[in-house]
């Protein structure tokens, strides 16, 4: 039960962000950023229908990430070995890291779709330093699992 409702949370913020695109599209030049350097500049453009590019990359990414919890346990990779005592704990603790997970990539492709439509519309956009803080984000979550992981052995 707990499950359908993240799923339908990450739905919820899929046809809101393809709702903002849908309502954008028209407003967009036949141009827009779809790379961006290390500072956030714009260094790669495309024609305005790649902006439907990242939502459908985050649509697979995300969906394949919170199937992984429904895979057989021996396909999955645990940073420990697994026992009869440990196994709940370890699947608890990778579905939380796996929807965590989820939610940053989601924030991220979200974030960089905004800014291709502000940078695209000559509006300001925001600053690209919150990439960096979702990277780290992404990093810092990856590190707390393998400790967590090694700690709940």
């Amino acid at each position: 039960m707990e499950s359908k409702w993240i799923n339908v949370g990450f739905g919820i913020i899929f046809v809101i962000w393809f709702g903002w695109l849908f309502s954008m599209f028209d407003l967009l030049p036949e141009t827009i950023p779809i790379h961006f350097n290390a500072a956030g500049e714009a260094n790669g453009w495309g024609k305005k229908m790649t902006i439907w590019l990242l939502p459908l990359i985050a649509v697979f990414s995300v969906g394949m990430l919170l199937s992984v919890p429904s895979f057989n346990s021996k396909y999955i990779n645990y940073p420990v070995a697994i026992t009869t005592e440990n196994r709940e704990r370890q699947r608890q603790l990778m579905i939380l890291f796996i929807r965590l997970l989820a939610v940053m990539i989601m924030g991220i492709m979200v974030y960089i779709s905004y800014v291709s439509v502000q940078l695209a519309l000559e509006r300001p956009a925001p600053d690209m330093v919150y990439i960096w803080l979702f990277m780290g984000g992404i990093f810092g979550l990856m590190i707390w699992y393998m400790i967590r992981a090694k700690k709940l052995k």
